[in-house]
């Protein structure tokens, strides 16, 4: 079984089977989102840096939103509402799949996710421990209604409240994707962690 040129032959031959599963679990919308090589071991990787201070966007199992990041500028910098729409359309489709033929999927492909994690640096780590794990810290994300106001000291805009700036990669991109969004993704997030929970029962 420890055989890793196995596994390099099973995850390469993954990502066309689970790309087809994942366009009839969420609709063939998502494929204009989906990175379609890799998958597993990017879903793995950027699960693993959610809840941490950066996250390797080249690593993502999807595309980068298109368009710039929307502000008001006027006496003060502000993230523009208007943003939020650009994360409503791949929002929806999370919000419209089936959370148990979610969960099914997860377990059908989950010793590859298991063997990326392993591979990851976690010989000893359990990768259902970690989703689980970065799901809840996901879940206690601040909602932050209001005009939310930023800063830009270089290329990048960052929050101007330390208390939003300093935390984690996944936090802040929740937090700006705006609260109806962030709801909705909780919302489904929470489904998915229950629907996880029934399998380890």
């Amino acid at each position: 079984q420890n055989c890793p040129s196995c596994a390099r032959i099973l995850f390469e031959e993954s990502d066309a089977p689970l790309e087809e599963s994942l366009i009839r679990a969420f609709g063939s919308a998502v494929e204009q989102y989906l990175v379609p090589k890799n998958i597993i071991r990017h879903t793995v990787v950027t699960i693993d840096n959610l809840p941490r201070k950066k996250t390797a966007v080249q690593m993502w199992p999807l595309k980068p939103m298109s368009g710039e990041l929307m502000v008001n500028s006027d006496t003060v910098i502000t993230l523009d509402e208007k943003n939020f729409a650009r994360y409503a359309p791949l929002v929806g489709l999370l919000e419209k799949a089936d959370t148990a033929q979610l969960a099914s999927l997860y377990r059908r492909y989950y010793p590859l996710f298991q063997q990326s994690y392993v591979e990851l640096g976690y010989p000893d780590g359990y990768f259902n421990d970690r989703l689980v794990e970065v799901i809840d810290h996901l879940l206690e994300t601040p909602d932050v209604r209001g005009p939310i106001e930023l800063t830009q000291p270089g290329m990048f805009y960052e929050y101007a409240d330390p208390s939003l700036e300093g935390r984690s990669a996944g936090q802040k991109l929740l937090i700006r994707m705006g609260p109806e969004n962030a709801a909705t993704i909780k919302r489904k997030l929470l489904e998915l962690r229950e629907e996880i929970a029934k399998t380890e029962e």
